[in-house]
């Protein structure tokens, strides 16, 4: 189902068949279309969806192919079935440490055992807020399983804070799948009172920008819910299917792509949303600045490869030049623009903006590509004929 440029209302019309396209839309978006259709056909993936907005205003959204769920299979994708957003969290997670940053209630530099006293020893004394946020903390390979309940979440904070640090924190940086972003939000509930995180997101983020579908907690069972990836035996729960991320502040938030995409545009919009103001402007340019961009620049002018990567504070950034740091799997290979940014979650999804022209989009595929080399393709392939129409508008 498609629809374009028209009011949210008119967008659920169009999930249940009608479409609002006047034939200049129609050609605009044709490309884009012909490689969803053509995706889908020839089964890179049974289904996705894909919404592109200039700051506010959705100019398109797209739903094509189908889902499978925990009760049935190949059900019609549309815009109420939610997804987990696996690492396309982080961005979230880190817009809520941000609001507490600006707050004066955490300070990026200063030792996470400021806020977490049992986090020290094994060379963790030194690690900070912007070490975690910025990949570099030195902890990526912390065994961690669920943080599903309250004993969960206690029993892998201790994991991590007994662990120790593979290298000198701030040296290099390597995804942290898991560890560095639970410390985080970790740090967010001690000066919270000991918040659950999913309420700190509700109250903090998701209410204040309408999104409701947005949770770290899964929705009742009943409600259309992507089971993404396909597992290889059916599961019996949504709780079940997706035991080792939810509630994980690095990888478990779930919701609509309509939703989903409002983070991104608080992030366009510089940190408002109506009236309110939830991110300062210079929050935000510490969001969007590469932590390690002097040390990057050295090595390039020395003709070494860098052992740093291009991140801001949660946030993958494009940079000018940078080829370095997973930008092709992030969806931003072929992207020139510096301003560019955003987070990918495992295969299945990316969240990919310009904060300066305030291109936005979303895309969640339903499975992960098969085969599974063709992510790259598949992502990169999205963003750039989307930014090109939206460069165009």
């Amino acid at each position: 189902m498609l629809q374009v440029k028209g009011t949210r209302r008119e967008f659920m019309m169009g999930v249940a068949g009608t479409a609002f396209l006047s034939p200049q839309e129609t050609a605009r978006w044709a490309e884009v279309n012909a490689f969803l259709n053509a995706e889908k056909s020839r089964g890179l993936i049974p289904g996705a969806a894909l919404i592109a907005a200039q700051d506010r205003k959705v100019v398109f959204e797209r739903y094509v192919g189908n889902y499978d769920s925990v009760k049935e299979r190949q059900m019609e994708l549309h815009g109420e079935v939610r997804h987990v957003f696996y690492s396309y969290s982080k961005l979230i997670s880190a817009t809520v440490v941000a609001m507490f940053h600006q707050e004066g209630l955490l300070d990026y530099d200063a030792p996470v055992s400021t806020y977490i006293p049992e986090f020290r020893g094994g060379g963790k004394d030194k690690i900070t807020l912007r070490h975690l946020l910025s990949h570099s903390a030195g902890i990526p390979n912390v065994p961690l399983g669920g943080v599903g309940t309250e004993a969960d979440w206690r029993t892998a904070i201790k994991t991590v804070c007994d662990a120790r640090t593979e290298w000198e924190p701030g040296s290099r940086t390597a995804y942290h799948a898991l560890s560095a972003m639970l410390v985080a939000a970790e740090a967010v509930r001690r000066v919270a009172h000991g918040k659950p995180w999913a309420q700190i997101c509700k109250e903090r983020l998701f209410d204040p920008i309408g999104a409701k579908t947005l949770s770290f907690e899964l929705p009742t069972e009943g409600t259309p819910f992507a089971l993404t990836p396909h597992p290889a035996q059916k599961p019996e729960s949504l709780r079940q299917a997706f035991a080792s991320v939810v509630g994980h502040p690095a990888g478990g938030c779930c919701g609509t792509p309509g939703d989903a995409i409002k983070v991104l545009q608080l992030h366009t919009g510089w940190g408002t949303w109506g009236k309110n103001r939830l991110l300062y402007k210079k929050s935000l340019i510490e969001m969007h600045s590469i932590q390690y961009e002097r040390e990057i620049e050295r090595a390039v002018q020395s003709g070494k490869a860098p052992t740093h990567e291009p991140w801001g504070l949660g946030i993958l950034l494009r940079g000018k030049g940078n080829k370095t740091g997973g930008h092709d799997w992030f969806g931003m290979g072929e992207q020139s623009s510096p301003t560019v940014f955003g987070h990918a979650g495992i295969d299945t999804v990316i969240g990919v903006a310009d904060i300066m022209n305030g291109n936005v989009l979303f895309f969640a595929s339903t499975d992960s590509p098969n085969p599974q080399g063709q992510t790259v393709y598949l992502r990169n392939g999205v963003t750039n004929r989307v930014f090109a129409v939206l460069k165009s508008l």
